[in-house]
């Protein structure tokens, strides 16, 4: 079954599918996305299926706008989102500059990732956000990637929270409270995703 196909079958249930608790999750990565930004920000969100994480930004002031590949995420996310959403792929283009572009959960997906960085720059004003699996991809050449495409300053934080488990709420506090701490990163060696801003 290729990608788009399985995305599209699961278009109906996808937060509930791929998340323990879609809400809190989103919610999560929304507040980290938007205190980087000034109110009123244009964001474009790569792979953005069903739009769950474009209700939560929305809601903190940032004009969110959203492409997926899968027709059916893109009819889903339409549903609360309107036609701040489309159908498109990697080499999607938008027809104005935006403040920020995000992609999470999705760059392994990208076929050619410079050439996509690249593409990102080109017309993104003010930083790029995005997650990756530091057990399967090697940070260092991934890293150099962005900064090649024109991304002159990169940081790197943990994302501590369980995508496909609900934690007791203080040890949820706790691992949020020790994200920006050095030694948090050692965590995800084991598990949990690295989240990466560049500018």
């Amino acid at each position: 079954m290729n990608v788009l196909r399985k995305y599209d079958e699961i278009a109906e249930r996808y937060s509930v599918h791929d998340y323990a608790d879609a809400d809190a999750y989103y919610a999560r990565r929304a507040r980290l996305v938007a205190a980087q930004l000034p109110h009123g920000a244009t964001l474009l969100d790569f792979a953005c299926g069903d739009g769950g994480l474009g209700r939560h930004l929305l809601a903190r002031g940032i004009d969110y706008h959203g492409i997926d590949g899968s027709a059916r995420m893109v009819e889903v996310a339409r549903r609360t989102l309107g036609d701040r959403v489309v159908h498109g792929d990697f080499d999607y283009v938008p027809p104005a500059p935006v403040d920020a572009t995000t992609i999470f959960r999705s760059l392994y997906l990208v076929p050619e990732r410079r050439a996509f960085l690249e593409r990102v720059r080109s017309f993104t004003r003010d930083r790029l956000v995005f997650d990756f699996d530091p057990r399967a991809y090697d940070t260092g050449p991934l890293l150099a990637d962005v900064r090649a495409a024109g991304f002159g300053h990169v940081r790197v934080r943990p994302f501590l929270h369980p995508q496909r488990s609900v934690l007791p709420s203080p040890l949820q506090a706790l691992l949020h409270a020790l994200e920006p701490l050095p030694g948090a990163r050692l965590l995800t060696r084991v598990r949990f995703p690295l989240l990466v801003s560049a500018w």
